[in-house]
């Protein structure tokens, strides 16, 4: 026993001095490589230094400077290199977070403007004559039948009902006769025209007058290019009518439209956008003659302003496709926002955006809108980026004259009443303007500066660096490729004819043949 102790011992001394061996041998030769690796990596540094004339690079590796100098030359270079990073972060967040800017442009004289567009939504919608044909013709109900009054307040349910306010639909959600019926289509069938005398300033110009389903119902549309995209037929932007436009100050710009037996709401708003708000709603009645000035306040952009994306520059122009719209508007998004929701909550779309892809809602949808008080919660999620050429309209002053039907005066005197109503602008001299304030030229140029200021280097000098670094990186790795390869070849050389010997057969000398007993022959 005690024997085995002394040569497991003996064994365990021999291991321990073999390892320590070895891990000497390699600590040396890691050694060796790291020196040999630095003292390279330092020849590149000083030739890419002398390549590009960086003084803080040069002064860094330069061996006959002390070490002390060397490191403070190299907190410099790395302090300059880290300043670079900051300043160049912080111009990058800049470029693509804000780099437009809304100035102030005042040279007014040579001002060319668009007149507001006007919505006109009669109080009465409804044409008796066609009222009276459709229900013939889808129901086969004529005026002595029960049914005929029954579906005139479906009809008038129909043309009466908008996006606010449609709770009167839902009395005839449980009929079936009205399920398969597109309401859009009813209201096509009878609605009344337009008949109505417009005038303007320039008498060679003939405004565009479109009938257009809103959220308010039927409409008819009057100087308003982008009413076009509120029909089910798909329009592009070259195809919009031009609006009506002067040059403010050598003209007076208005539009006049005469109305006979008919009242109704106007929406005065821009030509570039649908009526959807409540800010410049005029009531006309009967006998009533209004002149309306509207004030303007204008934003144009710039044409470079095109380069930039959608989130840097916040807007977006008319003519760029976007949220699946080919014709882009603010409030046009907003709707089919709206319009979508109706469409996800109920699996169908209201009648109020036949633009919209998908199944109309029929009462028993309205019904479903209504139990989830549709629209009102979206009006607060819908968001929609600004269009970047805005024109906004402001009252600023409507005078008002009527004159009322007299007693003794009938129906005879009712019906020929007449009303009107114009409106024009009053010359702006003020207008804001998108501008781009830091390009893509800016951003690179800024670059430079930085570069130049805290390091000294340029555009130039960077690719030498490059082109040193990546030439003396090649060249090593060509040089240990070729090691490699010479050192295999080397041992294989002499390990052939090793392995020839050790597999060769046994070479007898003659002396030793001699020596071989004859041959004997068995007969």
């Amino acid at each position: 026993m005690v024997r085995f102790g002394l040569v497991f011992s003996s064994w365990l001394k021999r291991c321990c001095t073999w390892i320590k061996h070895k891990a000497q041998l390699v600590l040396g030769v890691s050694f060796t490589v790291a020196q040999n690796v630095f003292r390279r990596l330092t020849d590149i540094t000083a030739q890419a230094g002398a390549e590009t004339s960086v003084l803080a690079i040069r002064l860094t590796v330069d061996r006959r400077l002390h070490f002390s100098e060397r490191l403070l030359w190299l907190c410099v270079l790395i302090a300059s290199i880290f300043a670079v990073y900051m300043l160049s972060e912080v111009q990058i967040a800049r470029y693509f977070n804000s780099p437009t800017v809304i100035s102030v442009d005042r040279d007014y004289r040579g001002w060319n403007g668009s007149l507001p567009a006007v919505t006109l939504c009669y109080y009465d919608h409804i044409d008796s004559f066609k009222a009276n044909e459709l229900i013939q013709d889808l129901w086969n109900v004529s005026i002595i039948d029960e049914d005929y009054f029954y579906i005139m307040d479906f009809l008038y349910a129909v043309v009466n009902a908008t996006a606010s306010n449609y709770a009167e639909l839902t009395r005839f959600a449980s009929d079936e006769r009205f399920d398969q019926i597109d309401l859009y289509d009813i209201i096509l069938g009878i609605n009344r025209p337009f008949e109505q005398v417009i005038s303007t300033f320039d008498s060679n110009f003939i405004v565009h007058v479109q009938m257009v389903m809103t959220e308010r119902g039927s409409c008819y549309a009057i100087n308003s290019p982008m009413s076009a995209v509120l029909g089910k037929d798909p329009v592009q932007y070259d195809e919009l009518p031009p609006p009506l436009t002067c040059q403010y100050g050598k003209q007076q710009c208005y539009i006049r439209m005469d109305l006979f037996e008919s009242t109704g709401v106007l929406d005065v708003h821009s030509p570039y956008e649908v009526s959807a708000s409540e800010a410049n709603i005029v009531a006309l009645h009967k006998s009533d003659e209004i002149t309306a000035s509207f004030k303007v306040l204008e934003t144009v952009a710039s044409k470079n302003l095109r380069e930039l994306s959608v989130e840097q520059r916040k807007c977006v122009f008319n003519d760029e496709e976007t949220s699946n719209l080919k014709i882009y508007s603010k409030s046009l998004c907003l709707a089919r926002c709206r319009a979508i929701m109706a469409l996800e909550m109920c699996n169908c779309v209201p009648f109020f955006y036949p633009f919209v892809e998908g199944p109309s809602c029929n009462p028993a949808g309205f019904e479903c809108l209504l139990d989830f008080k549709w629209p009102i919660w979206a009006l607060h999620i819908c968001k929609c980026p600004s269009t970047c050429t805005e024109i906004e309209y402001t009252m600023q002053t409507v005078k008002k004259s009527s004159w009322g039907i007299k007693n003794n005066e009938e129906a005879a005197s009712a019906e020929s009443a007449t009303s009107s109503f114009r409106w024009d602008l009053i010359p702006p001299k003020v207008r804001f303007r998108r501008d781009v304030v830091f390009s893509f030229e800016d951003l690179i140029v800024s670059f430079g500066g930085v570069m130049a200021l805290f390091v000294g280097i340029s555009v130039m000098g960077a690719v030498q660096i490059s082109y040193v670094i990546i030439y003396n990186c090649l060249l090593d790795t060509f040089k240990l490729i070729r090691f490699i390869h010479l050192n295999f070849h080397e041992r294989c050389r002499r390990a052939i004819p090793a392995f020839r010997r050790r597999t060769s057969p046994t070479h007898v000398s003659r002396a030793e043949t001699a020596e071989l007993p004859l041959f004997e022959y068995v007969n």
